[in-house]
């Protein structure tokens, strides 16, 4: 593809799970000839680059969190060539791919931790995050250097190694023991990494919890906190700690070696300010970081707004915001939004605002459908987090993980063998091939949506103003910031389930609405919306 640095500014992402987007061998995982199969149909969607969960080489005791061998493709999801494939035939339809790099932590059984946990000797040895057994309890427990939790495994996150009488640090599993980022051999080694990946064609990575890289150099315990989900830690010491910053300038450097890569970090834990001070407006930090706010935000127009607002202001001159409803960590947010009669139209809602504001939308697979996701039987569970914690329903990450629904055919068009989850109860009717035959579908309205962001240059680049106070209603203009007019497109969108007037301070023409034909004139004034209404209107 052309060398285009900022592309991925006007982008579109579209996050794939790959185990359960599309099979293509019957075997009831999802993997990369079957997203390849779809290339099609993401290009009509009008996405604008991929960005695909890991699938190296890994056990898959997380389901390719745990990776094994970083060069390589899992033969679960296929081959090299297949990736190369996929690349080749994503760019020559006008979509990017980014790949998911899990640099915080190896699989167990991946060959470096093999070699380190051998001996203390090993040049691998320094690879990874160790502690000398210094004591047991009365049980013959060794006695771990601090409070820091397994999150997954909700006990210690220091586990024995016996060939070297030490603990290493596993703070998901045990079978995903840390590195030593502080050793300048590991991002040496991850930069290269990159560049391997880079010269096969791929555009860029999202870094799974990037600012997790680093912990606290004298193993500090971590203070109490009242909140459970954070395992009553405040979590100062395991995460976040200053030092990840530079690692992550120096993984920019490998990427601006290719000039139009991109990189985009997850941060470990919602605050904002700290997603924000991973930019690099100036080309040393990352090009983007995650804020999550609006995953936890409720279904209120002042929520949004607000929210919104303090990720303009707390990101430092210069730097490109982005915004996500869903992920595959996270009930999906048509779930966490619905309402008996207004769920599709709040999908609607969510669609244009996430797609409306300012800053690069990531889309989840099966949003544009308004997938709901389910929370599988006890017997179908296959998250650990998920099983270690049944039956509380706030941890497991199975019901957004749930196959792509195609169609109405055995496991919603997703294999022709047993799906590794189930589909969500509802497939037969909410599916690609029903959707794209009704024009009032969430699916189509996404695709609507998409093209009008395409054809207008300032709902991608343009300046940002929020219209109003209103608790339930979310305004704001987009304003061009090139042609003799400076376009503009007002938004308006009614998050109440209840009529609501406002007062419209220009006139202009419908570009798109939910209850409003495209085209029509609508005058300034007093005018009254309908429940959940969407209007984008072209201002005069």
């Amino acid at each position: 593809m052309s060398l285009d640095r900022d592309w991925w500014k006007r982008a579109v992402f579209y996050q794939i799970y790959p185990r359960s987007f599309m099979d293509s061998d019957g075997d009831g995982v999802g993997d990369l000839p079957g997203i390849r199969s779809r290339l099609p149909y993401l290009a009509a969607l009008g996405v604008d680059a991929l960005w695909i969960s890991p699938f190296f080489k890994s056990p898959m005791k997380d389901f390719g969190y745990d990776v094994a061998d970083y060069r390589d493709v899992d033969p679960l999801f296929g081959s090299l060539d297949d990736c190369r494939s996929l690349v080749d035939d994503a760019h020559g339809l006008g979509i990017r791919v980014l790949l998911d790099l899990v640099a915080n932590h190896t699989s167990d059984e991946h060959p470096w931790f093999v070699e380190a946990r051998s001996s203390r000797e090993h040049p691998r040895h320094g690879w990874y995050l160790w502690h000398p057994i210094g004591r047991r309890d009365p049980l013959g427990r060794p006695v771990p250097p601090n409070n820091w939790k397994s999150l997954f495994e909700l006990r210690s996150a220091w586990f024995e190694n016996a060939a070297t009488d030490e603990l290493y640090l596993g703070t998901f599993t045990r079978h995903q023991p840390e590195l030593d980022w502080r050793n300048p051999e590991v991002p040496a080694e991850f930069a290269e990494i990159l560049r391997f990946w880079f010269e096969l064609g791929i555009d860029g990575f999202r870094l799974d919890v990037a600012t997790a890289y680093f912990k606290d150099a004298e193993l500090r315990s971590n203070p109490f906190s009242w909140k459970p989900l954070d395992l009553f830690q405040r979590h100062l010491y395991d995460r976040n700690r200053p030092e990840v910053f530079g690692a992550l300038a120096e993984l920019r450097k490998a990427a601006d070696e290719r000039g139009d890569r991109v990189l985009v970090g997850e941060t470990h834990g919602r605050d904002p300010a700290l997603a924000a001070a991973c930019h690099g407006a100036r080309g040393e930090g990352l090009h983007m970081a995650f804020n999550f706010e609006f995953l936890f935000r409720p279904w209120s127009a002042k929520a949004f707004r607000e929210s919104a607002r303090a990720w303009y202001a707390a990101l430092p001159e210069g730097a490109w915001p982005n915004f996500t409803l869903s992920n595959h960590d996270q009930i999906r947010h048509a779930r966490r939004f619905r309402k008996a009669g207004f769920t599709d139209a709040r999908a609607k809602v969510a669609a244009a605002m996430l797609l409306t504001l300012r800053g690069s939308p990531f889309l989840y697979y099966g949003e544009e459908l308004g997938m709901l996701g389910a929370f599988p039987r006890r017997s179908d569970l296959r998250d650990p987090l998920g099983i270690a914690t049944w039956p509380l329903r706030a941890y497991g990450r199975d019901p957004e993980r749930t196959p792509m629904q195609w169609d109405s055919s055995a496991n919603a068009g997703f294999t022709e063998g047993k799906p590794w989850l189930p589909p969500e109860p509802g497939w037969r009717t909410r599916n690609v091939e029903a959707e794209e035959r009704d024009p009032e579908s969430v699916l189509s309205f996404y695709k609507a949506l998409l093209a009008l962001r395409r054809s207008r240059p300032e709902l991608a680049l343009g300046s940002l103003a929020f219209v109003g106070e209103d608790p339930d209603l979310l305004v704001y203009e987009r304003r061009g910031e090139e042609g003799p007019g400076k376009a503009r497109v007002l938004v308006v969108l009614n998050f109440a389930s209840r009529r609501r007037n406002f007062t419209l301070p220009s006139g202009g023409s419908v570009l798109l609405g939910t209850h409003r034909k495209a085209g029509a004139r609508i005058l300034a004034g007093s005018m009254e919306l309908s429940p959940c209404e969407v209007l984008l209107l072209a201002v005069d």
